[in-house]
């Protein structure tokens, strides 16, 4: 009977020492993943360090802000420069950045166009020596290099001008080619 106790008591001692324990129970499962990409372009303006502090500098809808400016006189803003023509005009000019980057195309340059948004048949709105009209858009650069590229607005006003607010805004299209 003792060695019957002993065996039973064996028989019991290794199967709790080989026994492993219950796994957990498990599931697995799979996610598909799709997306299109689409080509882009993006066009921002920055403050150039030789020019005026631009409002909304790294985005693409910026302003420059003269301030209260005039012919004679008064304060010119920080890295702006006026010039009087004689007895006929002033000009305000500063230098801006347009920052144009291209992703998911094919595109080894690019097309800049500007135009302003309200006629303005007073005052004169220059991008470099480019003109800038509401009539339609004019041509900045048909092959701009991707990348950062200085520009200088010229706002020339002329004597016959009123006193008052001058304001409009220039609407920049770059197009990858």
């Amino acid at each position: 009977m003792k060695l019957r106790i002993l065996g039973f008591l064996a028989i019991f001692a290794c199967a709790t020492l080989f026994s492993f324990p219950a796994g957990a129970t498990t599931a697995s499962g799979t996610v598909a993943v799709t997306a299109t990409v689409g080509s882009s372009v993006s066009l921002t303006f920055v403050t150039d360090p030789s020019g005026i502090t631009l409002s909304g500098t790294g985005t693409s809808a910026a302003t420059i802000a003269f301030g209260s400016v005039q012919a004679y006189g008064g304060v010119v803003p920080v890295n702006v420069t006026k010039s009087v023509n004689g007895t006929t005009n002033w000009k305000l000019s500063t230098p801006f950045d347009v920052v144009v980057q291209v992703a998911n195309q094919t595109s080894s340059n690019y097309t800049l166009t500007a135009q302003l948004n309200t006629a303005d048949g007073v005052n004169t709105w220059q991008i470099g020596a480019t003109t800038v009209t509401s009539a339609s858009a004019a041509s900045l650069t048909t092959t701009g290099a991707y990348g950062t590229t200085v520009y200088t607005l010229n706002l020339t006003i002329p004597f016959s001008e009123a006193a008052g607010a001058i304001s409009n805004t220039i609407n920049f299209v770059a197009t990858a080619n």
